[in-house]
């Protein structure tokens, strides 16, 4: 730090440091670039710093508040839960309980044709006032469900009251049809988990001082202000395709021993647990997390 504080001093004009250390007693939980928290942790309480907002956005930041009128700093809520989780305070079941009911909905504006037109058939009838116009904004659920091979893509007329769009009736951007039914909608609760869940793709390792990843690119992809549109969604560098049977996976985790599973880098009991105990009573596990890539 001193060394970089020096670097910038040949660029200041006044007699201000422009990189001021500033020393606090604080805990850090990192799942990835940019996501991360910054916080005090005693007496299984966990509290954020009062002056600055010590969590991040990166990856929640395109939610809408799901707790209307209820809940100001909804995102503080959503990262003192998955701190608890990490403490072993709550389980994933406490989230998906306290989250099943919610769901992942982000706001977007009316900026391109495709989208407006998408809303022809709510405007039918409606005064010019009551219609959906250019740059306006509009809600967009996250898709779950695929009908004749494309995601459904839930659009929905701006309210303020987001959750309420899950029970109304939707356009879907694919099709242009009038779509219901809250099956369309990502849960909130799944959102959290996978957020938790989210791999770190810029350093190798897990824990301490990470080193750079070295990578070879293998395509391009261009991105830009409109990156986050619906059209763009579904866009993904997709690596060399793999074949894996996931019932076997399955199977192999559940006949694990803690010292198998520790031969293999899974270093906690209560990680091995964890994995078993969502095969058990969700059916299913995310191939992706860290932990289960180093079982397959």
């Amino acid at each position: 730090l001193r060394s970089l504080q020096s670097s910038f001093r040949l660029l200041t004009l006044i007699d201000i440091p422009l990189l001021k250390p500033e020393k606090k007693d604080l805990w850090f939980y990192g799942i990835a670039s940019k996501r991360y928290a910054l916080y005090y942790y005693e007496n299984e309480k966990i509290k954020f710093m009062e002056d600055e907002r010590s969590y991040k956005l990166h990856g929640l930041g395109h939610l809408t508040n799901p707790f209307p009128n209820s809940i100001e700093d909804w995102q503080a809520e959503i990262w003192q839960d998955i701190l608890k989780l990490h403490y072993g305070l709550i389980t994933e079941r406490d989230i998906g309980d306290k989250y099943s009911n919610l769901y992942a909905i982000s706001r977007l504006t009316v900026s391109t044709s495709n989208v407006l037109n998408r809303f022809k058939k709510l405007n039918v009838g409606k005064t010019w006032k009551e219609q959906i116009k250019p740059f306006n904004f509009f809600l967009v659920g996250f898709q779950v469900i695929e009908e004749n091979s494309k995601a459904v893509k839930p659009l929905a007329p701006f309210t303020k009251d987001y959750q309420k769009i899950v029970y109304e009736p939707f356009i879907d951007y694919e099709s242009g049809e009038v779509k219901e039914g809250s099956q369309y909608f990502k849960p909130l609760s799944r959102t959290i988990l996978q957020y938790v869940e989210h791999m770190e793709n810029k350093f190798d390792g897990e824990r301490g001082v990470l080193k750079r990843r070295n990578i070879q690119a293998d395509v391009l992809v261009y991105i830009g202000k409109e990156a986050n549109s619906i059209e763009d969604q579904p866009l993904d560098v997709t690596g060399a395709q793999v074949f894996i049977n996931e019932e076997e996976i399955k199977q192999k985790i559940l006949a694990l021993t803690p010292e198998e599973a520790r031969k293999l880098g899974i270093k906690h009991r209560s990680t091995l647990k964890r994995m078993k105990d969502r095969i058990i009573n969700y059916g299913g596990i995310s191939l992706k997390t860290k932990e289960v890539q180093k079982l397959i």
